[in-house]
């Protein structure tokens, strides 16, 4: 894959929005040449694409997974799903404990 394919979905998105490089200087209060380096460097800093994404409200991080051919990650790790399953069991057992211990305060209190 090529290394700076990063910079131009960001200028894509910087010329539909009319945002220039001056405007991101401003917001992120850096001089413009270090905005104009940034954005000619044939890589950028995963913080500093999360901080453009978070000021031109735009999720660069969703579109730059669609460039890579590989399998979405496991949503649900299986021993996450397996100590989920354990609590859920041990939360039945203590509703039922709860159950049986007001109908015998109950049994006893109407005696």
């Amino acid at each position: 894959m090529e290394k700076n394919f990063v910079l131009p979905i960001v200028k894509k998105v910087m010329k539909n929005r009319n945002i220039t490089g001056a405007d991101i200087a401003r917001a992120f209060n850096l001089h413009p040449t270090s905005v104009n380096g940034m954005l000619h460097r044939p890589t950028m800093q995963v913080q500093k694409l999360a901080d453009l994404s978070d000021f031109m409200q735009y999720n660069f991080f969703r579109e730059l997974a669609t460039k890579f051919p590989y399998a979405e990650p496991d949503c649900a790790d299986q021993e996450l799903v397996e100590e989920n399953n354990k609590l859920q069991n041990r939360v039945k057992e203590l509703e039922l404990e709860v159950n049986i211990l007001r109908q015998t305060i109950r049994d006893l209190a109407g005696k």
